[in-house]
């Protein structure tokens, strides 16, 4: 399973909540198991929920459409039931032996009582779990935004309160399975730079790069996510898609990339030089290097996100940008691009082993492009452990 049960039962009793109802997709995957493709497609509109309790956080019930209970098919073995809402219609024929998958939707849509609303069947699953008179967290950032205010009509003896934040918070510190997942990610996404680099020959094009990096992720078995590619001068608007603009010989090309893994994210960032990289190029990017590099080495359970911010920026300074500013030098990730915490200069976050992060200090320079390096890292008992395995010096190509 996916979800860190002691942490969770340990945060939610920390809050004095006895109860949770899971709304978004990220959420209801980690509660549940279930990835819900409607909330991929229609994250605004499609209804999911998981809801559970602090006492045991994998073993909730999950609240889904009648359309979408074949889904429930993928969820944890703990999960304690379904209840269903809306209209849908499946179909049988007589005679026509059903395997298990098959007769457990059966079951679900037998069950069903066409037309009844998610909240009816949000209200069934809390009376199921005991929390009718509870404190509840909800997921706020879900499709129903009434959602807090019917459920505190149907049950006025129970606390609704929000709980996006306390449910980042909890995915904050991953399992061993989340971190197979990370890596996995980041494995494609090798594979996918990799690829992406064995094709720069002079004229090659920004386009048929970042082609060649979703197709070889895709062979990997994962999902392109984003491939920010972008030559020379381009990186310091790293964010216009790839272009037709031609790779040619004195360039060198930022690569930003990330791919969806079974529902875990990468996002890693390197610099490639096609020849050799002009004075300025490798001065920046030592410079950036050196401010990453420092905050991997303070990164540690106990420190405090703020003080790794504040060194990283200023050692970048020293080491040769002297104008150097930044929001952030690195974000959490998992089943969000932008997981919990987030090293910025504000965060009094302290950081705890198995917390995983994107390290990054890139630098913008409009005219001139700039420098990047992003690299994955874990919290362990004793520091960091870097777990992409891509070269982290500034790479060279030579032109062909």
């Amino acid at each position: 399973m996916l979800i860190n049960t002691e942490r969770a039962t340990a945060l939610l009793n920390a809050e004095g909540v006895d109860g949770v109802i899971a709304s978004t997709l990220e959420n209801n995957y980690y509660l549940s198991g279930v990835w819900v493709l409607g909330q991929e497609m229609f994250p605004r509109d499609d209804e999911f929920y998981t809801v559970t309790t602090a006492a045991a956080p994998a073993a909730g019930v999950i609240v889904s459409s009648i359309g979408e209970a074949d889904l429930t098919l993928a969820a944890y073995p703990t999960i304690r039931d379904v209840v269903t809402f809306g209209t849908f219609f499946r179909d049988t024929v007589p005679g026509v032996a059903l395997d298990a998958d098959e007769r457990r939707i059966l079951d679900l849509t037998e069950a069903h009582t066409t037309g009844r609303s998610s909240v009816d069947a949000i209200a069934e699953a809390i009376t199921k779990l005991g929390l009718a008179e509870a404190v509840v967290a909800v997921d706020e950032r879900g499709p129903k935004p009434t959602l807090l205010a019917e459920l505190a009509e149907r049950f006025p003896r129970a606390t609704f309160k929000p709980a996006a934040a306390l449910l980042r918070r909890i995915r904050a510190v991953k399992t061993a399975r989340e971190i197979e997942l990370l890596t996995g990610a980041l494995r494609a996404t090798e594979a996918g730079f990799r690829a992406a680099v064995d094709l720069f020959a002079e004229g090659v094009t920004e386009r048929e790069v970042k082609a060649a990096f979703d197709k070889a992720v895709t062979a990997e078995g994962a999902r392109p996510g984003f491939c920010l590619v972008r030559f020379g001068k381009g990186l310091a608007l790293g964010q216009v898609p790839a272009g037709d603009i031609p790779l040619r010989p004195g360039d060198f090309a930022f690569f930003d990339i990330g791919v969806d893994f079974n529902g875990y994210k990468s996002d890693i960032g390197r610099l490639v030089s096609f020849g050799e990289p002009s004075g300025e190029t490798r001065a920046l990017f030592d410079a950036s290097k050196a401010g990453q590099q420092l905050a991997i080495d303070l990164m540690k359970p106990g420190a405090v996100a703020r003080d790794v911010f504040n060194a990283a920026v200023e050692r970048v300074r020293e080491a040769g940008i002297p104008t150097y500013q930044r929001q952030h030098v690195g974000h959490g990730i998992g089943i969000e691009y932008y997981d919990m915490p987030v090293l910025t200069p504000n965060a009094d976050t302290v950081l705890e082993e198995g917390m995983v992060f994107e390290v990054e200090t890139p630098y913008y320079r409009l005219g001139v492009g700039g420098a990047f390096i992003e690299d994955t890292v874990v919290i362990t008992g004793g520091g960091t452990q870097i777990l992409t395995e891509l070269d982290r010096d500034l790479i060279v190509v030579e032109p062909r």
